[in-house]
């Protein structure tokens, strides 16, 4: 509709400049050579327009003649690019659809009529990853660092074959490029970390933490604890280097991240006991144990203060207990100390929730102490020691990636070489107990967080990068003492059967009845 109007409107003002040319009136005379040639003024107005679209036309002609041979050759290049730009998208679907030969085939021909631009370069990738030509892709790659659009794609492509054939140091050196080309780039700034702090080049790991930190990358309390670790790997090298002040700089630092850490608590509190600072060091491990208990912890605390009696020493440990009352470690805590004092029946009840299940290794051997000190029975002392031989693992580091262990705190695995892993927990069970008592999540139905000494990395107070342990809880049906209220146990394992073929008495066997 508005065409037609356009068009109509367009007639009108024709019309209307024809009839003003008609009525204008008047003669436009040329005399040339004694000729005189006469006309009125609207043919000469007539005759000028004429005149005018001839020369445009003219003028046109002309130009067309002049560069025909430009517009043919632009025609056949736009046709040539049109081309090789359908050959190169069916190409990248082969590629996308496993399709080797026909990816390699595309390639060839888009390289042929379009040069090596970038698709067709990551094309000829594709084409020779599928084909497992390892030259090609690395020739593809190469080639793709010359070009601004595809460099940081072929750095990448060049830092997986690094990976594959396990050459670090080219790994790293196009990781630091990537990183450098792009500081927002997810893969590259975690792989030139996970380099880094595998070579122990702490420094270096955390300028890389803060560069990723400041991009965004990662959730603020991951990079706290990163950094926490890092410090920690630090003061743990100056230590070994004797840089006793830079060690416990570091450590403090540390702990100011992540109080819970428990390397670094127990590094700083003994520098600062040395220094005779011990009421600092005592708030440390404290605040350390009440997140997680370590038995490293518990001996840096007995060390602050190595000149007291035995009592003053189980009252103060006993109080440290105090602070996680709950957790594995508190209780051998508890446990030893009452063994310390020659108070029997206290061990044994501190001990009962895990004699009657689970046992450990370091369960049983309090135990067979406890039977041997109290009753003077060498074969329930015997019996106990047995099943320590065969009793599940305690504790230690373990790595959640790869399952190594070992007694030291490693910020990085010695086995897998990935980084703040080690977690201090005991091997996995298949089923855990949950005592009467315990906190109970009315939406699961069952006690929703297990004793910190069981839980997998990432669910002990501090922010990790593991994955939660997904062990099933089932309820216990017998009761226990408000003393032992909240505590989670393991079920005893098949090959566990307990103590010596007698059911395990928490109370001494009173004199004249009873098994001996």
């Amino acid at each position: 509709m508005i065409r037609l109007l356009t068009i109509l409107f367009c007639a009108a003002l024709i019309a209307v400049a024809i009839v003003w040319i008609v009525d204008r009136q008047g003669d436009l005379i040329f005399t040339v050579d004694g000729y005189e040639l006469r006309t009125s003024a609207s043919v000469a107005i007539g005759f000028a327009i004429l005149f005018a679209a001839f020369s445009a036309f003219a003028t046109r002609v002309a130009a067309l003649a002049i560069g025909s041979p430009w517009a043919l050759g632009r025609w056949v290049t736009s046709r040539r690019l049109r081309r090789g730009n359908e050959i190169l998208s069916r190409g990248l679907v082969a590629a996308a659809a496993g399709d080797g030969v026909e990816a390699r085939r595309h390639a060839r021909k888009a390289g042929s009529m379009l040069g090596a631009p970038p698709l067709a370069l990551l094309l000829t990738a594709q084409a020779a990853q599928l084909d497992g030509d390892e030259r090609g892709q690395t020739d593809a790659y190469h080639a793709m660092l010359e070009h601004p659009e595809t460099e940081f794609l072929g750095l990448r492509g060049l830092f997986m074959q690094a990976t594959r054939r396990e050459d670090s140091e080219q790994a790293m050196e196009l990781a630091a490029r990537a990183h450098a080309l792009k500081p927002r780039a997810a893969w590259a700034a975690n792989a030139l970390f996970d380099l880094k702090s595998a070579r122990r080049q702490w420094s270096d790991a955390k300028a890389v933490l803060e560069s990723a930190a400041r991009a965004k990358l990662l959730d603020p309390g991951l990079a706290r604890r990163r950094r926490a670790v890092l410090l920690t790997a630090e003061a743990l090298d100056h230590e070994g280097r004797g840089e006793g002040e830079r060690a416990l700089a570091a450590a403090l630092e540390a702990l100011n991240l992540s109080p819970g850490l428990a390397p670094a608590a127990t590094l700083a509190a003994r520098k600062l006991s040395q220094a005779g600072r011990a009421w600092r060091a005592q708030d440390i491990i404290e605040a350390a144990w009440a997140q997680t208990p370590h038995p490293d912890l518990a001996s840096a605390y007995a060390e602050i203060k190595p000149d007291e009696d035995v009592e003053t020493r189980a009252r103060r440990l006993n109080g440290l207990a105090q602070l996680n009352r709950d957790h594995f470690e508190s209780r051998m805590v508890e446990a030893e100390q009452a063994i310390n004092l020659a108070q029997w029946a206290e061990a044994r009840r501190v001990l009962a929730p895990l004699a009657q299940a689970f046992a450990t290794t370091r369960v049983c051997a309090l135990m067979a102490e406890i039977e041997q000190g109290e009753r003077h029975d060498a074969a329930a002392a015997h019996s106990w020691l047995s099943r320590a031989v065969r009793a599940p693992r305690d504790a230690d580091w373990r790595c959640s990636n790869c399952g190594w262990n070992t007694p030291d705190w490693h910020a990085v695995c010695g086995n897998c070489g990935a980084f703040d892993t080690l977690a201090w927990s005991a091997p996995a069970a298949d089923t855990l107990e949950m005592m009467p008592g315990a906190a109970h999540d009315e939406r699961l139905g069952m006690d929703s967080t297990p004793p910190s000494f069981l839980q997998a990395p990432g669910e002990m107070g501090e922010t990790t990068e593991r994955v939660p342990s997904r062990t099933p809880w089932r309820k216990d049906g017998d009761g226990m003492g408000d003393g032992d209220r909240g505590f989670v146990i393991l079920s005893r394992q098949p090959d566990d059967p307990g103590p010596g073929g007698y059911d395990f008495d928490p109370e001494p066997v009173a004199p004249g009845g009873g098994n001996s």
